[in-house]
């Protein structure tokens, strides 16, 4: 920053002293990129599945309602089939195979950034309605996200197959 006189002439031919001080934007620019890169280093990381937990309680909230829109398209039985903590799948129950959408595309789901599922499987009968072993089911079925520090839930009500994402 620099401090020099410039003498201006008004209207009446007179000079008056004018002191110009500040910055250049080149400056500021300057300082702005050095203070942005100072601050990924400097700043803790903020605990990214924390902010995925929703994101994957909402996914899979989807396509437990997918799959059920596709039994009853379909009208065929259809699971939603959890193979393990991190990957779950629609199929038709028969086998472990995930099934194939219009375009061709495999119905297998993961979660990642450390998100884990705990649950059984789901079948929806023709109609949509959420079934066990045959049979429809007769209580809530729930299944709980979970990460670092937050969890999520997922669960699914006996005869209507309403599926409500709680976090």
């Amino acid at each position: 920053m620099t401090l020099s006189p410039v003498w201006v002439l008004s209207n009446s031919q007179t000079r008056l002293p004018k002191i110009t001080t500040g910055f250049t934007l080149i400056e500021l620019v300057a300082v702005i990129v050095i203070v942005a890169t100072l601050s990924l280093f400097a700043l803790p990381n903020s605990g990214h599945n924390d902010t995925t937990i929703p994101a994957h309680a909402d996914k899979f909230g989807r396509v437990l309602r997918h799959a059920q829109a596709l039994a009853m398209s379909q009208g065929r039985t259809l699971v939603v089939d959890i193979q393990s903590t991190t990957r779950y799948s629609i199929t038709d129950g028969a086998t472990s195979i995930p099934i194939r959408d219009l375009s061709g595309n495999e119905q297998l789901f993961f979660f990642s950034d450390g998100v884990t599922l705990a649950g059984k499987d789901i079948a929806f009968d023709s109609l949509g309605r959420p079934i066990d072993g045959g049979n429809l089911i007769t209580k809530a079925q729930a299944w709980v996200l979970s990460g670092t520090s937050n969890t999520a839930r997922v669960s699914i009500q006996p005869l209507t197959g309403f599926i409500a994402v709680a976090l």
